[in-house]
């Protein structure tokens, strides 16, 4: 029995189509967050801290400083360092400068040869515990416990032999850092106060301008104390939330993410290079990281942290261009993870899209969306991104579509196959918001073929069968040569495979046969079907009886 005669068998005369759609919309970020494995086990009493500059983000992590580019791809290590406790680089990325409290030193690393070339001895201070740099001018803290004090000393590491000048003594506990420009942020923290200290530090020295009341910030972690770069405002992490404060009068400016209603516990903050976004990280519960417009206060964009292993929490973040860069340490691997936000700082937008309730290939199927928008930018035509992904993985980028003013859209095509088909539309954002991107999936069913048959159904034994048959998608002919089977059914009950018919473009065939028995004859033809229409019968009978004498 032939393939051709067995589908026939299993269709038994008879077809049937069924078609639905299921439409699966939503608005996600167009930008693409990533994680890099930093290749390092620590121990959740290890300090970490990570910082960026010339495109790069150096990560201290135990006895290494890690590099990778600013899409998080590691570029290498400096390794065999003596327990790396802080880390700081300059703008342009060409140098990072490594703490090393057990043998009482800072390296100076060559970024792009990932090589130490130089040392500077902190001999003659003892527990060195916090870093800052500001210029050309390199801010070490000192302390060893609550009861020894503690020293802040500057650097000048344009010199060709850095000496390490002492700035301010007699804190009252190792004290925590921030320095721009010719401010000085300084927090000691110990049972009773944590203020904060500002120092004038324009001639080299230290001139006390005045405190901000600390009440009781999160001063366990170091990411309590953060200062912007142009020095006119600080930023102190709480446990429950951030304030900022104006560095030239001393007062409060607003506060950030304060909100007893939601559960967290401040893990890190870091302040844009413009100074107009503050990142701020949650130790635990849902609020992940969450970014905020220091001018307004207003939340800009929130992330959890990502799942897959267990129980992550962020360790040290920081901004880079438009980039949030967190480590991410988990109790169970211990493996140190460096999580990318991409373009996270920017305002955000939003593309909703939705689908018909019906699709059939090879016919126009329209889907309508919008573009949203922050208040305030300026409406007009938006370029956007149409691809359109296939059943069998393969994806097509489509011609690209267009917003109206006000932001709604329609894009038509012309699915090629049944099947679930994805479509991603996405805008790819502008230098101040976010591009972003909507997926919707669409259940196409087959285009439904029909086979209509027209011939002789009465023959004398010995005249010649003509059948004519037009083959049909939907309501239109094929558009290209296909191919439909013939089978005959013969009087004794036997069948008989006459082959295959070639149509024309039109969708038209013929087909011609010589019965050679008395009886009734079912001439069945048979299209196949593929991924794009439905198989399809028909039958003509025609009766043979014996010539006349």
């Amino acid at each position: 029995m032939s393939r051709a005669t067995r589908r026939l068998v299993a269709l038994g005369g008879c077809m049937a189509m069924a078609a639905g759609l299921v439409v699966a919309a939503g608005p996600t970020a167009s930008a693409e967050n990533s994680i890099t494995d930093l290749g390092v086990r620590s121990s959740i009493a290890d300090h970490s801290e990570v910082v960026a500059g010339g495109g790069k983000v150096f990560v201290a992590a135990g006895d290494r400083v890690v590099v990778t580019d600013i899409e998080g791809v590691l570029l290498g290590a400096v390794t065999g360092l003596a327990g790396v406790d802080d880390v700081v680089a300059t703008p342009d990325g060409a140098h990072a400068y490594a703490a090393l409290p057990s043998s009482h030193e800072v390296v100076e690393i060559d970024t792009a040869a990932l090589a130490v070339t130089r040392r500077i001895s902190f001999t003659a201070y003892s527990c060195l515990a916090d870093l800052a740099l500001s210029g050309q001018t390199l801010w070490t803290a000192h302390g060893c416990d609550m009861h020894t004090g503690g020293v802040i000393t500057r650097v000048d590491v344009s010199a060709p032999d850095p000496q390490p000048v002492t700035v301010l003594t007699g804190q009252s506990t190792t004290p925590t850092i921030a320095v721009a420009r010719n401010t000085l942020l300084s927090i000691a923290p110990d049972t009773s106060s944590a203020d904060v200290r500002v120092y004038d530090v324009s001639n080299g020295s230290a001139t006390l301008r005045g405190e901000i009341d600390g009440d009781d910030p999160a001063t366990s972690s170091r990411p309590g104390l953060n200062i912007t770069q142009d020095g006119s405002t600080a930023i102190l992490a709480f446990p429950r939330g951030f304030e900022s404060w104006d560095l030239a009068s001393l007062t409060k400016l607003r506060d950030y993410g304060k909100d007893p209603a939601v559960r967290g516990s401040v893990a890190g903050a870091a302040i844009s290079a413009d100074g107009d976004h503050l990142a701020g990280g949650w130790s635990w519960g849902d609020r992940g990281v969450e970014l905020y417009d220091v001018a307004t206060g207003a939340l800009t964009d929130k992330q959890k942290i990502p799942s897959g292993w267990p129980t992550p929490r962020i360790l040290t973040m920081t901004i880079a261009g438009n980039d949030v860069f967190c480590v991410l340490y988990t109790s169970y691997t211990t493996n140190l993870r460096l999580w990318r936000l991409e373009d996270a700082t920017l305002l955000p937008s939003a593309v909703t899209l939705s689908a018909p309730d019906e699709a059939t290939a090879l016919e126009p199927v329209t889907l309508n969306g919008r573009l949203t928008l922050p208040e305030g930018v300026t409406p007009r035509v938006r370029r956007l991104e149409v691809t359109r992904r296939l059943p069998d993985g393969t994806s097509t980028t489509l011609r690209r579509g267009k917003t109206k003013a006000d932001g709604t859209f329609s894009i038509t095509d012309i699915p090629p196959v049944a099947g679930t088909i994805g479509y991603d539309v996405s805008w790819h954002g502008s230098a101040t918001v976010r591009g972003s991107k909507a997926s919707v999936s669409v259940d196409v069913a087959r285009q439904p073929a029909s086979l209509t048959l027209a011939g002789r159904r009465d023959l004398v034994l010995g005249d010649r069968f003509h059948l004519r048959g037009t083959l049909k998608f939907g309501d239109k002919a094929p558009a290209t040569r296909s191919s439909v089977t013939v089978i005959r059914g013969n009087p004794d009950g036997t069948s008989t495979d006459l082959g295959t018919v070639q149509t024309s473009v039109a969708g038209r065939f013929r087909i011609s046969d010589l019965p050679d028995q008395e009886g009734e004859y079912i001439y069945n033809v048979l299209f196949m079907g593929d991924d794009v229409v439905t198989d399809t019968i028909d039958a003509l009978f025609v009766t043979v009886r014996a010539r006349s004498v």
